[in-house]
């Protein structure tokens, strides 16, 4: 043997870091598509793959009749030009039917969505499944709008087992009913069930309001067994209600988890259901600082914290002209907020 045995032993861990490296940060598979038959069949073989791909989406318009589901993980959908009016995916309206219509069904871990336009589905345009464990989903730099119920959707199961969607994220992106209203009440931006240390950070969102019977639901709301999430620097404009955490009076609602310097403005004189900006319900823990809330309409209150379950609460540094209000026994420690005239 010519070679010492340390030099064979070191360039064999050269060797093995070099692959480990590769499998880890190499794009295995890069799949551009330009139809909608070329998608599906792009997602399928993703499916299949059990390594790192990236589906690259051509500008353009797609009609899709059934829905992409994401199982494998670690796949990547993307306009290949990064902007997201390039590319929209488009469901088969903004109806209520029968049969349950979501665009994107992400239930595996390592999903992310980036640069793309989704619109007219009669569920959900997007539903991340917590039920599956779908870990670590990312949405970035893309439009949602005109959902017939809630535009993004982390569903769960009721066994108090079931296993939660973890470390999500979703940054700079729009979700908006286009006609400045919803087609109905039963509508929402983001509606999370059993989500833990998920950011929701920088995005806008428009119109979440209900046109008859009853007040919509949030354009953010966390709930269900959900803890330790933060939402921060997002625009929220003419929705019903802003910012929830938990509903109801019951435990395991929200645990913890931040509130930050949001902005939550409300003139849409012409929708009749304006709610409160921020509001807490059984979420101990929980802190709300730095938000700016301005509401025209006759809703009394800015930021309500509900249910003697919301304790060990501190809601400091808001500017509001609105009140800043307990509800059914509901405590916090309020710190150096302001009213605004």
């Amino acid at each position: 043997m010519n070679e010492s045995f340390p030099m064979t032993l070191t360039k064999i861990v050269i060797c093995i870091t070099f692959w480990v490296g590769y499998l880890t940060n190499s794009e295995a598979d890069v799949h551009r598509v330009s139809s909608e038959s070329e998608l599906y069949k792009a997602l399928v073989t993703a499916n299949h793959n059990q390594v790192r791909d990236s589906i690259e989406v051509t500008a353009g318009v797609y009609e899709l009749d059934k829905r992409l589901q994401f199982t494998e993980a670690n796949t990547k959908l993307v306009s290949a030009s990064g902007i997201a009016n390039d590319v929209i995916l488009r469901g088969k309206g903004m109806r209520p039917s029968a049969t349950t219509e979501v665009l994107l069904d992400i239930a595996a871990k390592n999903i992310s969505v980036s640069g793309i336009t989704l619109e007219a589905a009669s569920h959900h345009l997007i539903q991340v499944r917590a039920e599956a464990d779908a870990d670590n989903f990312t949405l970035t730099n893309c439009v949602l709008r005109d959902a017939y119920q809630q535009l993004f959707k982390v569903s769960a199961t009721k066994e108090s087992d079931s296993p939660h969607a973890d470390f999500g994220h979703i940054s700079h992106c729009l979700f908006e009913y286009s006609a400045g209203i919803g087609p109905q009440y039963y509508i929402g931006g983001i509606d999370a069930h059993r989500i833990r240390n998920w950011t929701i950070a920088n995005n806008t969102f428009k119109a979440i309001a209900s046109p008859a019977e009853r007040v919509a639901q949030h354009a953010i709301h966390i709930w269900n067994n959900s803890s330790n999430n933060l939402v921060i620097s997002n625009t929220i404009i003419d929705s019903d209600r802003g910012i929830g955490f938990g509903m109801g009076n019951s435990s395991n609602q929200n645990t913890g988890g931040k509130i930050i310097n949001n902005l939550i403005v409300h003139t849409a004189k012409h929708h009749r259901f304006a709610d409160v900006g921020i509001i807490l319900e059984s979420s101990p823990h929980t802190e709300i600082t730095n938000n700016t809330i301005l509401m025209n309409g006759r809703y009394p209150n800015a930021i309500e914290y509900r249910f003697t379950s919301t304790h060990d609460v501190v809601i400091s540094g808001n500017q509001v002209n609105r009140r800043i209000t307990s509800r059914d026994g509901g405590s916090a420690r309020l710190v150096n907020n302001k009213k605004l005239k």
